[in-house]
């Protein structure tokens, strides 16, 4: 009995040190393309182009310490919006910045996904306030109340983004825009009544000389989707730059991410 255990407790003291052994995390994948949209969003996002300035913006600033916490490195590229959507949906970029949930992108790119196969809200890296600008002079309607506008009024939306899904599905006379720092020009030039855009992308210049309609439409969530087969080849590291750049979000902007990552914030709504 005593040389049984004297040769069975070198094997217990080895499996104890195997079960206590942290779990080796999924190493970086390369190449890793990280992509971003070609027209400026400030603050978020500054300078237009396929070149970075410097300061970038607090999203690449995010993305940035995200990697540099996973002890990755990626290339970081700007492209056209509609191009960026193509390289995400077809694997030419890994991950894109940043996107709301459609259904056709929901069909399209991986997003973080909830228990009832929901784009997960604990996870979203951004909120954005969604609303209604009206040109300077012009005040808001009076009976106005965040649903129905006026008749006769067109609304100005980006093609293939979620607001032009949501002005669309509440009936709203949309006029289309063709890239994303197209808006203004546009509604200044009266091509239509009303830009319906997030107010995170607005300066507080360009914002001035607008009239922004209170009650906003909805506050929205932005992500970061992966293209599925990145998705589905490295389902672990994927997660874990999700759960990164939320937190670094939450870090630089807390006013962008209004609560802990892990959590939906108590005013997600939509």
């Amino acid at each position: 009995m005593a040389l049984s255990l004297r040769l069975l407790l070198p094997l217990l003291a080895g499996l104890l040190c195997w079960a206590a052994a942290p779990v080796r995390a999924e190493g970086c994948p390369q190449p890793l393309r990280i992509g971003f949209s070609d027209a400026a969003s400030p603050p978020g996002l500054l300078g237009s182009g396929p070149t970075f300035p410097e300061p970038p913006g607090w999203e690449v600033a995010a993305v940035r310490e995200a990697l540099k916490r996973l002890g990755c490195q990626a290339e970081l590229l700007r492209l056209p919006n509609r191009r960026l959507s193509a390289s995400l949906a077809q694997g030419g970029v890994d991950i894109g910045l940043l996107f709301g949930t459609t259904p056709e992108r929901l069909r399209s790119f991986a997003f973080p996904l909830d228990a009832q196969s929901r784009p997960d809200l604990a996870w979203a890296p951004v909120f954005g306030h969604l609303a209604l600008f009206g040109r300077s002079g012009e005040a808001a309607d009076a009976g106005w109340d965040g649903q129905r506008l006026p008749v006769g009024l067109r609304v100005g939306v980006l093609t293939g983004s979620v607001q032009e899904a949501i002005a669309r599905s509440r009936g709203w006379a949309t006029e289309p825009i063709g890239v994303l720092d197209g808006g203004l020009a546009m509604l200044q030039a009266r091509r239509f009544d009303l830009l319906l855009t997030t107010r995170e992308v607005l300066t507080p210049e360009q914002r001035a000389d607008l009239v922004e309609w209170s009650p906003g439409v909805a506050k929205l969530p932005f992500f970061a989707p992966a293209s599925p087969p990145f998705a589905q080849r490295h389902p672990e590291w994927t997660r874990s730059f999700w759960r990164q750049l939320c937190q670094a979000v939450r870090r630089l902007e807390p006013d962008i991410r209004p609560a802990d990552c892990g959590t939906v914030p108590a005013t997600a709504w939509r």
